[in-house]
């Protein structure tokens, strides 16, 4: 049973990977182009003011977590007549949490766009048409989370892929009209990214209802399940907002101490680390269904193993791919922007850092605390550690501090609010900090203590300046170093073993 779950688990990645690569490739290029379109200043105020937008999405991340996890519970423990109940409540309450987000973001969004963000008298025009787009984009994206939680709790990776195609396409459309648009390219750009999600959205709806019987529209009311729904999500709240804070809250920090420009460095940063982080998100989504399935069948201890071997394949992913990328972070970004805003290389590096401390304790076994239904305290916790960023970074940028300064706080933050995420699913669950240790944190970080001195020594002494032959050569000794000290010192015996195996049953079929 585990070995089918592990494939599983495997073919879906290979789906994810497949979609990643494309909208990554795709996202690269329109970046640079849409850089170039509409100018620093201008790609600046579509991040901040699409963050201010992003800052309600506290609301909807509540429910997301939860739909996703009382499907795939119910999916696990095969309940149909509860599945199609709990369906029903989380779109109705998605609906809500749509209308309310609408009435926020033109109150108290329009005020602030207008009187408190730093932005350019005669751009604000073009900021309040990217904001009410932006708000649209939003309550779409809203109402589409229980048909997408169905799709992953179904485990059906490959209509992400599909369909991602039709995406790409679409992208690529934008940057052509976006060159040869006679109107203002800011609005341009804003109205066509809501005109694609809007399409992308609708298809995943179609899919749906025409495969999953239980993902059917419906005014449902059940007391006790919209309570324990609500509940749940309730205690998330916690958590969005201080995630809010942490990524949009300090987007509007910087923006407040160095204006717009610093946001487009930081949006280019973003779109960066974004690309990256995709080789682990599509990873997990495909893990994460079994986590919850295997809590939901009592199998606890198949669900600590398969924890901690997400963990840590995901941090060896993403090392593979951010070591290369910021030894070449300077020679990339020339190449793939036309201008590139001070501080970006600064900026990518320390937040690919600190996505490699949060993967220690991350997405994984955050499932595993979603899946046991008992997330009160740890929420109340750990999103009180998170909280303390924003005024943090406030108070060093008060004090004379550079931009910088903000990322290196949240990467210590981060490191401390994984561990104290980790007790509690050694509390609640039974994982073992002696097994934490053996399978994850002494491979990976005697992983990373191999991989990294050589490429780096050889860029300090023999590539000081950035040329085409020394973005392939520290690339490949970068990827060759990593190769060897994940093989060697990151995996144990029967993981190679596994994956050996895996490889050569791909290649015989």
């Amino acid at each position: 049973m585990a070995e089918t779950n592990n494939k599983r688990v495997a073919k879906n990645t290979l789906f994810l990977y497949f979609r990643m690569i494309l909208i990554m490739l795709v996202t690269l290029y329109t970046s640079r182009v849409v850089l170039a379109q509409l100018g620093i200043k201008d790609y600046g105020i579509y991040n901040v003011v699409g963050g201010v937008v992003t800052m309600f999405a506290f609301l909807n991340n509540c429910m997301t977590t939860s739909t996703q996890r009382f499907l795939t519970f119910e999916l696990g423990k095969g309940d149909t007549t509860k599945l199609k109940n709990v369906f029903a409540a989380s779109l109705n309450i998605h609906i809500a949490i749509a209308l309310t987000i609408v009435v926020l973001a033109e109150s108290i969004g329009l005020w602030f766009v207008n009187y408190k963000l730093v932005i350019p008298a005669d751009r604000l025009v073009a900021a309040n048409w990217v904001f009410q787009f932006a708000i649209l984009s939003f309550c779409v994206n809203i109402i589409q989370v229980p048909y997408n939680a169905v799709i992953i709790a179904h485990e059906k990776m490959s209509v992400y892929a599909y369909i991602s195609i039709i995406e790409v396409m679409l992208k690529l459309g934008i940057v052509y009209l976006l060159s040869v648009s006679p109107f203002d390219k800011l609005i341009a750009y804003a109205v066509l990214i809501f005109a694609v999600q809007l399409l992308i959205r609708a298809i995943y709806q179609i899919y749906c209802r025409r495969n999953y019987p239980e993902s059917k529209f419906r005014l449902f009311w059940d007391k006790s399940l919209y309570q324990q729904m609500s509940g749940f999500a309730g205690w998330n709240l916690f958590g969005s907002i201080a995630w809010l804070l942490r990524d949009q809250g300090l987007n509007i920090v910087l923006n407040l101490f160095f204006g717009p420009v610093i946001n487009a460095a930081r949006g280019v940063a973003a779109q960066v680390s974004s690309a990256v982080m995709n080789f682990i998100s599509n990873f997990q989504m495909a893990l994460n269904p079994q986590i919850t399935k295997n809590y939901a069948n009592g199998k606890l201890e198949e669900m600590e193993k398969l924890t901690y071997l997400g963990i840590k394949f995901s941090y060896m992913i993403l090392f593979f791919m951010a070591f290369p990328l910021s030894l070449n972070i300077d020679y990339v970004l020339h190449l793939w922007l036309v201008e590139v805003p001070n501080y970006t290389a600064l900026f990518i590096i320390l937040i690919l850092v600190d996505s490699l401390v949060g993967n220690l304790f991350g997405t994984p076994l955050m499932t595993s605390l979603s899946a046991t239904g008992k997330i009160r305290n740890y929420q109340i916790v750990v999103s009180a550690i998170i909280l303390c960023i924003v005024p943090v970074g406030y108070v060093v940028l008060r004090l004379g501090c550079d931009a910088p300064s903000v990322f290196y706080i949240t990467i210590v933050f981060t490191a401390i609010s994984g561990f104290v995420r980790f007790l509690y699913c050694r509390k609640q669950i039974g994982y073992s900090l002696r097994a934490m240790l053996r399978n994850v944190l002494l491979p990976v970080f005697g992983m990373t203590a191999v991989a990294l001195p050589l490429p780096i020594i050889i860029k300090l002494e023999y590539f000081k300046t950035d040329t085409w032959l020394s973005f392939i050569l520290l690339s490949l000794v970068a990827v060759v170093m990593t190769f060897v000290a994940s093989w060697f010192v990151g995996l144990k015996a029967n993981e190679r073993n596994m994956l050996v195996t895996m490889v050569k049953n791909k290649m015989h079929r």
